[in-house]
């Protein structure tokens, strides 16, 4: 006998033994929204910590940068004063 058939329903029969049963007096005490929210939270503080510190790393690599160029220049300058 098939689902169609049967008079059952459809989503019961076409998956059987994969059916939502509620539990009464369960420990979850949170719903599943408030979990979504939290994740979401949770996800965010991680991908503004990475970008703060790519940003931190980034200035540091540029002030780097900027000191090698004040090197070279002194050193070039040098290097034309004594030709």
């Amino acid at each position: 006998m098939t689902a169609q058939t049967s008079g059952a329903n459809p989503q019961e029969s076409a998956t059987p033994g994969t059916q939502f049963q509620a539990v009464d007096g369960g420990a979850e005490t949170r719903s599943g929204s408030t979990l979504m929210v939290e994740a979401y939270v949770v996800l965010w503080v991680i991908l503004m910590g990475w970008i703060l510190l790519l940003w931190r790393k980034q200035a540091a690599l540029n002030a780097r940068i900027d000191e090698l160029d004040r090197v070279l220049d002194k050193a070039a300058a040098k290097q034309g004063t004594k030709s």
